[in-house]
């Protein structure tokens, strides 16, 4: 049986986080040098991470200087390294601009204070590139020109660790495999690359590397994470379409998840994108009300954690309202999808033989569409369609009613499965007590997009 997210861990992962809103009316000031203007070259305050009110502004080159201070206090490879790449107050991520440009201030201060002659320099500037290489753009030219250098730099590292045996290198040296592999999977995934199949080669060969150190590291998160990278490379080569065993895929999602939940704690970016990927997961075997509702859960974490115009939360927001939509298919045009917005009723009036009127109720359903590919909105047209002519698309949550039998299973919601030809029926898996039940064949007429899963969890 698939294992899904019970309301507990679901009601567990939304648990309120404290209120980090400063008051709005004080006056911003470098919270390094309490400057409350321009820094001495003329920059003003900055501030991309999930600090809100008056708290988190600094100058650039306060946090370059105050980052620069605490790299030069972490004498032990291995360590933690965040000074760069998270802000001290809200122990949060940086983002956007802000991000980029103190990737590039870490590379330059390795480069100006540390020697590659020894470990400890060695260990500043793995770390350094390796965080550069996270942000390298393969459509951008000088980024892929700076991505070539930095996959140079970290195979010298890599050369260097093989023969100093003064620390366990073995958490760098697969890391700078991850880098180099990352960085040339996705030259190799750019059409029209001349090298491409040299560089997804070198890419597996490099991703190979990093399973092994992972295997005798014991790190079976990573391996499994590493070997589907593998797998797609190889989907590429031999010119197919790469199969994956959802179920496989479901529980290494759930494991990566609950990892970072574990260690990083519920609010942290990487937790919650790893969620974000959980809930996919999910939808893919058609749980898609037990994705739905946790992407819910994240995003109000993101909003409390990160404020609601954080990349996070914006990113989480745009996954919810894929999740929310409700697509389906007309019967005449079945090569086209719609999305179904709501349900509505209209009257019909029928005459019989002596002139009096009898009033039937015809249930509605509003579309729109057709949805193209990418979505253009601007395109699509709203417009109503009788219920009779529209069929589901897999995964649609619907709830039953109406039926006549099995009475109990009225007001209860499932997933759609699949429709039966033979029998004319929908195949729905239902969620009862958090456990999936075995799939029911159910006739169209007993069934009804659920488009809210918030009002039917308050019922």
């Amino acid at each position: 049986m698939t294992e899904i997210p019970t309301e507990t861990e679901i009601e567990s992962a939304a648990s309120p986080t404290d209120d980090n809103d400063s008051n709005d009316d004080e006056a911003p000031c470098c919270w390094l040098c309490l400057a409350e203007g321009p820094d001495a070259s003329g920059q003003r305050f900055v501030r991309d991470c999930s600090c809100r009110g008056s708290s988190g502004f600094a100058h650039l080159s306060c946090i370059i200087g105050y980052a620069e201070s605490a790299e030069s206090d972490i004498k032990r490879v291995g360590d933690t390294r965040n000074a760069f790449i998270a802000c001290p107050n809200c122990k949060q991520l940086y983002q956007n601009q802000l991000r980029l440009d103190l990737s590039k201030a870490r590379v330059r201060f390795a480069e100006r204070d540390y020697t590659m002659d020894n470990a400890e320099g060695v260990a500043m500037h793995a770390t350094a590139v390796m965080n550069r290489m996270t942000l390298i753009d393969a459509e951008q030219q000088y980024d892929r020109i700076e991505g070539k250098q930095i996959c140079t730099k970290l195979q010298h590292i890599l050369e260097f660790t093989k023969t100093d045996k003064s620390r366990n290198w073995a958490q760098i040296q697969a890391s700078a495999h991850m880098s180099i592999a990352t960085f040339q999977l996705r030259m190799g995934m750019r059409f029209g690359y001349a090298e491409w199949k040299d560089c997804l080669q070198t890419a597996k060969e490099h991703y190979e590397m990093a399973v092994e150190i992972y295997t005798n590291e014991k790190d079976e998160l990573s391996v499994l994470a590493t070997e589907k990278m593998i797998a797609i490379i190889n989907a590429r080569l031999d010119g197919v379409e790469r199969q994956v065993d959802p179920e496989a895929n479901l529980n290494m999602e759930r494991k990566k998840y609950k990892f970072y939940l574990d260690n990083l704690g519920q609010n942290h970016i990487t937790t919650i994108n790893a969620g974000i990927s959980y809930a996919q997961a999910l939808s893919d075997l058609c749980y898609t009300i037990a994705a739905e509702r946790y992407v819910a859960k994240l995003h109000g974490i993101s909003q409390r954690a990160h404020g609601e115009n954080h990349n996070c939360t914006v990113e989480v927001l745009t996954c919810l309202k894929r999740f929310r939509e409700r697509r389906v298919y007309i019967k005449s045009r079945p090569n086209e999808t719609f999305q179904a917005l709501r349900y509505e009723e209209s009257d019909t009036n029928n005459d019989d033989d002596d002139d009096d009127q009898q009033t039937q109720r015809r249930r509605l359903l509003v579309l729109q569409g057709p949805i193209a590919t990418p979505r253009n909105v601007a395109t699509e047209q709203t417009f109503q369609q009788d219920c009779a002519n529209v069929s589901f698309a897999i995964g649609t949550p619907v709830i039953f009613q109406g039926l006549t039998v099995t009475t109990t299973l009225n007001d209860k919601i499932g997933t759609v499965k699949e429709f039966d030809k033979e029998t004319n029926k929908y195949v729905i898996f239902f969620q009862e007590e958090n456990v999936v039940k075995k799939a029911l064949g159910v006739e169209e007429q007993f069934l009804h997009i659920l488009f809210d899963l918030t009002e039917e969890e308050e019922k």
